[in-house]
């Protein structure tokens, strides 16, 4: 009766230890924030204690006890408690390790966001509206515009339109103001 009950007793332990309220997790399930592993890790050193003393208890009573059935049972329940032992000791050390990386992925998170937001800020300003100065050029023959075009062009100037009119024509450049 008592093997049972101390059987019972390890399983509830165990079974309250990783409970979804236990990990700090939220009940509907946001991403909005990284869960504390810290308090967890703590419940979880407790229940190995816990399990390190009942199975020293069962290695006493094992060493007091004769052949009998009983025994066959309490080894087995020593050996169950043992696995249950090494489960929660692997248990434990990964969760240890999610929480330092939980940790530095928190701080690269935030730095990401952060620099997302900004970003984000950036693009919905309306873009400042380009100011433009404007030239103008008349010519009589078609190689003398040109000539005066090549020499605004690398100044800078963009030539936007070209009309001809009578004899001449005329073109039309404009470029940013800085």
């Amino acid at each position: 009766m008592k093997i049972s009950t101390i059987s019972f007793v390890c399983l509830g332990l165990a079974l309250g230890c990783f409970a979804p309220s236990a990990l700090g997790q939220a009940e509907n399930n946001t991403p909005a924030a990284v869960p504390d592993l810290g308090p967890v890790l703590v419940k979880l050193d407790r229940v190995v204690a816990g399990l390190a003393k009942v199975s020293e208890d069962l290695a006493k009573l094992q060493k007091t006890t004769g052949g009998s059935a009983k025994d066959k049972s309490l080894k087995s329940v020593a050996a169950q408690l043992t696995d249950l032992n090494k489960a929660t000791g692997t248990l434990s050390k990964s969760l240890a390790e999610q929480a330092k990386s939980a940790g530095l992925t928190a701080g690269l998170l935030e730095k990401l966001v952060e620099l997302q937001s900004t970003a984000a800020k950036k693009a919905a300003q309306p873009a400042a509206p380009v100011k433009w100065e404007y030239k103008s050029i008349f010519g009589d023959s078609r190689v003398a515009l040109e000539e005066e075009m090549n020499a605004f062009g690398k100044e800078g100037w963009e030539f936007f339109n070209i009309t001809s009119f009578g004899r001449g024509s005329a073109a039309f450049a404009r470029r940013p103001v800085k």
